[in-house]
């Protein structure tokens, strides 16, 4: 070997070590930053990974699978991803029109003419929530009823506006989409996913819940609010949710790494064309002026961003359903993919989302504060209970005992235990709220402050009885 060659072998390895030891570094800021998330007012429990131009750069799981029996959440975790549902059942309509047994242009009316309106709305109208259909249907989430069922729920009800000529999400519309997926291809939707979407992809670990006690195994337990024996609310497993019959609107549980699968199948153009990759991306236009820079196209929200000082596109979707959380961002300006799945509503995502970039752009971020300790509650705070007026709510904020422990109750909600940082300073445990009471020397208490999110809200005074 010559001298020139072993200059640039040598270099060569120099500069492997250089990028190897910054992505490493990149890495550990991620893992650092959601360790503090972890740790906030908004305690992160779910699973992450994050990939920059197709090459996974960091994956991690925190918090818990089972909050009652202290089982952690893995990598591997499964999650209900509500919403993000939606993106299957949007790439399913797509692949039926790339094979032309669908048109954009379809009218619903050839499958469900029984729905007010339905000889005006059409597949592109349903695509981008252009259809004027309610948000829901008039079941709740926890009925085991078809999804058909939901859908007829609303067939007399008028048009929210004229289909096209607004914008408004429905998931109504995606259950629609749902019977036409099946009635086209004359597969069950889970059927027709399995075969046309998660094997072309490789994904193994999603699917869905057929019905309530089947058992999923890997599956992360939601989080969610939930009342004791006292009647307070409290950290506790989330309720049942009849997932099978929200269909192509909310059905699917996945993993990390298969949602990562899909957006990589996806964006590479193993699923659909790329040319219907691009389309998927478009901002298409409502008749009325819009106002938001948020676009509903096929199967992403594409926030036009444009207007900042360093400009770009973001696409996005995000679900939530009963405990859990899930968010698959694409920056496609600088390559970067996100998949955050959580199981509690309490998790942060967006935020967490846009720190994850700056991290890999090398631009400033955020790491949230950690929330303050707890200290035991001593006989002398309680000159803090009592009721304090919030006129501008239009209600009365009640901070009493019970089981021993301090509560706060207000909006007619149920109580909400609160746990002490110093004499003067009470946080809660479901929401990022601070309450700090005056210091005083009288025997109770006269004015509290509100912070939500760090953020001042109102100073209260003790109600005069």
């Amino acid at each position: 070997m010559n001298n020139t060659l072993k200059i640039q072998v040598a270099l060569l390895s120099m500069l492997c070590l250089f990028f190897g030891a910054k992505a490493q570094l990149k890495s550990q800021k991620i893992h650092e930053l959601v360790e503090a998330n972890v740790n906030s007012l908004k305690p992160f429990s779910g699973s992450i990974l994050v990939a920059q131009n197709d090459e996974v750069v960091y994956k991690g799981a925190f918090g818990f699978a089972d909050i009652e029996k202290g089982i952690k959440n893995k990598v591997d975790s499964k999650y209900f991803i509500g919403s993000l549902t939606k993106q299957f059942t949007t790439v399913a309509v797509l692949q039926l029109i790339e094979n032309n047994q669908l048109s954009f242009d379809d009218k619903i009316s050839q499958w469900l003419p029984e729905i007010n309106g339905s000889h005006k709305i059409s597949i592109h109208h349903l695509l981008t929530h252009q259809s004027g259909l309610p948000r829901d249907s008039k079941q709740d989430y926890d009925e085991d009823v078809p999804y058909l069922e939901r859908v007829l729920s609303v067939k007399q009800d008028t048009l929210l506006f004229e289909p096209g000529d607004q914008e408004r999400y429905s998931s109504v519309g995606f259950y629609v989409l749902t019977y036409i997926i099946e009635e086209v291809s004359g597969k069950k939707y889970e059927e027709y996913f399995n075969e046309h979407i998660f094997k072309p992809a490789g994904m193994k670990n999603t699917g869905v819940r057929k019905k309530r006690g089947d058992i999923i195994e890997g599956l992360s337990k939601g989080i969610d609010r939930s009342p004791d024996e006292f009647g307070v609310d409290r950290l506790a497993h989330a309720q049942y949710f009849s997932s099978y019959s929200l269909a192509g609107g909310g059905a699917l549980y996945s993993t990390v790494e298969d949602m990562f699968k899909f957006s990589s199948a996806l964006e590479n153009g193993k699923l659909v064309s790329k040319e219907m990759v691009w389309k998927m991306k478009l901002k298409w236009p409502t008749k009325t002026e819009r106002k938001s820079r948020l676009y509903h196209s096929f199967g992403w929200e594409v926030w036009d961003l444009t207007h900042w000082d360093d400009p770009l596109t973001m696409f996005d979707y995000a679900g939530r359903i009963y405990g859990y959380k899930a968010m698959h961002r694409y920056y496609e300006k600088d390559g970067i993919v996100i998949i955050v799945l959580c199981n509690s509503d309490y998790s942060e995502r967006s935020n967490l989302g846009w720190a994850i970039r700056n991290i890999l752009l090398d631009k400033a971020y955020e790491i949230p504060k950690p929330a303050s300790p707890k200290i035991p509650f001593v006989e002398s705070m309680k000159k803090h209970l009592g009721t304090y007026d919030f006129p501008s709510e239009e209600t009365t904020v009640e901070i009493k005992l019970i089981n021993g422990r301090m509560t706060l109750t207000s909006h007619g909600d149920k109580p909400m235990y609160l746990y002490p940082a110093n004499f003067n300073t009470f946080y809660s445990d479901l929401i990022p709220l601070k309450i700090t009471f005056e210091p005083t020397a009288k025997d109770s208490t006269q004015r509290l402050e509100f912070n939500h999110n760090n953020e001042f809200v109102k100073t209260i005074e003790r109600k005069k009885n």
